[in-house]
């Protein structure tokens, strides 16, 4: 039988067909164009033609067997789309344009996640780079969380996340048994044209669309996050013993000793407690005891393996999706008052100043005296009545040495909100509570941020004993400087705020002029906001690099190993140092896996991000259904072109005011200012303005909802100090989870 070749010119088909196309083409899809088809001796030709062309490297092989011509390489440069509302940017490698601004009209094909080939536009010299996707390289992997609609002759999907900008297109024989107005999850299928609509299928129903229980449950669906542990890791905690109350050897005996621990009111599982000693020359000794989990977790296990693969806990507004099991986060390992409790402990010695002057790192058999809610906490620091009155004041004077001195050397004092949600008993959210900084939040954040700081710093000690050229492998927490751009534009709305604002370079203290400058102003929260997402974003890496925000040279996650992973890393790799230096295979190995584990945990640590953020938004929407047509005053926190979006103080819940029902006006946005200014009333709609609005619509379907500016009697709109003036705003929306440390 002749070969394929004997009668085709195959390599040039699949140049030829390659070439015609802006994306890389499925072996299927490229098969079918070829009439080759699978299984036949042309097709195992077919597929060796193309590993030859691919180490050739005349086309590029992407990932699930789709292929592209490599020349697409040279037509734009490689990165990350994120998409927000009708904009999107992408990220790239590339260290003069490292972000380019992409409109709706010129994502073409792309979707959230997507690895893209963007193409700049003329580049100007103080603006932001603009550009055009021209190829989508690789498909991110896309689950779909919405609603099915039918309109009489196609089935669509409505998806839930804003960045799922368009409804995907879902054929019959992909509807696999769901109907009109289920919740569904669906994966991607294929997006071919701008112009036509891209294609999904469905693969699982959740329920019926609309209840409380329904969407929460499509959040941790959609975002993947299990619901049970595997029966092997259940067993594997089951089995942990809770320690006795004498000490082991190799633990020291804290048993007697006043230890305390902080928390929430609802907190289930403790992982940090606290005990303090003065010396009469001034000094104290402050103890940051902290859940041995590596005790309990052992490496190579099956719960091991578990916990590193969810990588920490993801708190929702339903409930919890822990790390690890609850035998061990709560019971076991949590450091439950009046139970002995294996812990590793960071004893730090500061003088009467602040300065710490020593310190040492121990295993320890501890036992908490008393759990307080920060709300006991604080009625003691208020009052100077209560348990251990003596022991929350010493705590509360060192914490604000610590704060006072961080401050001092870098460090940026943002003060951040968080947004919990009161449910029913059918999980329907019925009201949300904003929780901001207290003295006895700020107690336990210092104590914890001077632990994680220690812990890192040990590694010099550990190279210069062992005098090796490099740190031993670690998992640090670092935060790079702000992004140039973003910071700009941020401190460009606080300037026009009334703010003021140095020129030429900003530095965390000119940061902390301007938080301080906002203190008492109505606008405060959103100033911090503003500021914060103008900083980078933390992250894990086995790279040190330091902590821009906290003003940290050197930073590790260490107080949480109960719900984020890199601290579990962190403790086991003191307690091997402790014994002395790896052998270099060992050290080599520690490399490779702190590497892989700060890329991965940095990873899973945006899910969660994003999932509390969807979990947050439904519980938004839902609350805002049962408040349609009600008034309220609420005050702007972004603007955009299509709109401002207006949180609502009383609810705490953010909407958008469409640019379409501002009717008293034109409004154009000044993109350079962000800002919506009336052509004839020169009206300008601000960050930090205040009006009165109602709500009109609550889609739970989408998690939006629509506002109107109110009105009164007489049918004229009630604007509370959106005035002609020349304030300016740019993006600041959302609430960041408080938590102890960063």
């Amino acid at each position: 039988m002749k070969r394929l070749t004997d009668y085709r010119d195959l390599r040039a088909e699949i140049i030829e067909i390659l070439s015609a196309t802006t994306t890389p083409l499925p072996l299927l899809d490229l098969s079918k164009r070829l009439r080759v088809r699978s299984g036949s001796e042309e097709y195992e030709h077919m597929r060796d033609l193309l590993s030859t062309m691919t180490e050739e490297g005349t086309i590029l092989a992407h990932s699930r067997r789709r292929f592209s011509m490599t020349t697409l390489q040279s037509d734009g440069i490689r990165g990350v789309l994120s998409i927000y509302h009708d904009n999107a940017t992408v990220r790239t490698q590339d260290a003069e344009l490292p972000i380019i601004h992409v409109r709706r009209q010129h994502m073409h094909t792309a979707l959230d996640g997507d690895t893209v080939l963007v193409k700049p536009h003329a580049i100007p010299k103080d603006r932001k780079v603009r550009g055009e996707v021209v190829a989508v390289v690789e498909r991110a992997e896309h689950v779909i969380a919405g609603t099915l609609d039918y309109d009489g002759a196609f089935y669509y999907l409505l998806p839930d996340e804003a960045k799922y900008h368009v409804d995907f297109l879902v054929s019959e024989k992909n509807v696999n048994g769901a109907k009109p107005g289920d919740k569904i999850l669906a994966s991607f299928v294929k997006w071919e044209h701008a112009n036509a609509a891209p294609e999904a299928t469905v693969t699982e129903i959740v329920g019926r669309s609309g209840k409380a229980v329904v969407e929460f449950a499509a959040v941790r669906k959609e975002f993947r996050l299990p619901e049970h542990f595997p029966d092997v890791v259940e067993h594997e905690a089951s089995i942990a013993e809770e320690p006795t109350n004498i000490a082991p050897e190799g633990r020291r005996d804290c048993t007697k000793d006043l230890i305390i621990t902080i928390d929430p009111v609802n907190a289930r599982d403790f992982d940090d407690a606290l005990s303090l000693v003065r010396h009469d020359d001034g000094s104290v000794e402050l103890g940051v005891h902290i859940a041995d989990v590596s005790h309990y977790v052992r490496e190579g296990t099956a719960l091991d393996a578990e916990a590193q693969k969810r990588g920490n806990s993801t708190y929702l507004v339903d409930g919890v999706v822990p790390m690890l099991p609850e035998h061990l986060s709560n019971n076991v390992c949590s450091l439950v008052p009046n139970k002995p409790r294996f812990a590793f402990s960071v004893f730090m010695m500061f003088s009467p100043n602040g300065t710490r002057t020593s310190y040492r790192i121990e295993e320890t058999l501890i036992e908490s005296k008393r759990r307080f809610t920060y709300e006991e906490a604080q009625t003691i620091i208020d009052t100077g009545e209560g348990d251990h009155v003596d022991l929350i004041h010493a705590l509360h004077q060192l914490s604000r040495m610590l704060y006072t001195y961080r401050m001092k050397t870098g460090g940026i004092d943002f003060e951040t909100q968080e947004t919990s949600f009161i449910l029913d008993d059918a999980m329907m959210p019925v009201s949300a509570v904003v929780k901001t900084r207290t003295d006895a939040t700020s107690l336990v954040e210092e104590c914890m941020l001077a632990a994680n700081r220690c812990v890192a710093e040990h590694l010099h000690v550990l190279k210069k004993a062992w005098r090796t050229k490099e740190l031993p492998p670690y998992i640090y927490r670092v935060h790079d400087k702000p992004d140039r751009e973003k910071l700009s534009t941020a401190l460009g709305v606080v300037r026009a705020l009334g703010l003021s604002v140095p020129s030429g370079t900003i530095t965390p203290a000119h940061i902390n002029a301007i938080l301080q400058q906002a203190a008492d102003r109505v606008e405060k929260p959103v100033i911090n906001t503003l500021l914060l997402r103008s900083m980078s974003k933390a992250i894990y890496g086995d790279f040190n690099i330091g902590h821009y925000g906290l003003g940290f040279t050197d930073y590790a996650h260490f107080t949480s190993p109960i719900r984020r992973y890199p601290d579990l890393f962190v403790h086991r790799a003191l307690k091997e140092y402790a014994i002395g230096k790896p052998s270099n295979d060992r050290w080599k190995r520690l490399q490779r896996v702190a590497g892989a584990l700060g890329d991965q945990c940095s990873a899973t640590e945006r899910t969660s991000v994003e999932a509390e953020r969807a979990s947050n938004k439904c519980a938004q929407t839902i609350l805002a259904r049962e408040h349609i047509g009600i008034d309220y005053v609420g005050y702007i926190t972004g603007v955009a072109q299509f709109g401002v979006f207006v949180t609502v103080e009383n609810l705490s819940i953010e909407g958008l005011l469409h640019i379409r029902d501002l009717s008293d006006d034109y409004y154009i946005f000044d993109e350079r200012r962000m800002r919506l200014v009336g052509r004839s009333t020169r009206r300008v709609f601000r960050f930090g303005a205040r009006v009165r609005v109602r709500i009109v619509r609550a889609d739970i379907k989408k998690r939006m909802i629509d506002l109107e500016l109110s009105q009164d009697q007489t049918g004229v709109d009630v604007i509370i100090d959106v005035t002609p003036t020349d304030a300016t705003a740019t993006y600041g929306r959302g609430v960041k989870r408080r938590s102890r440390e960063s």
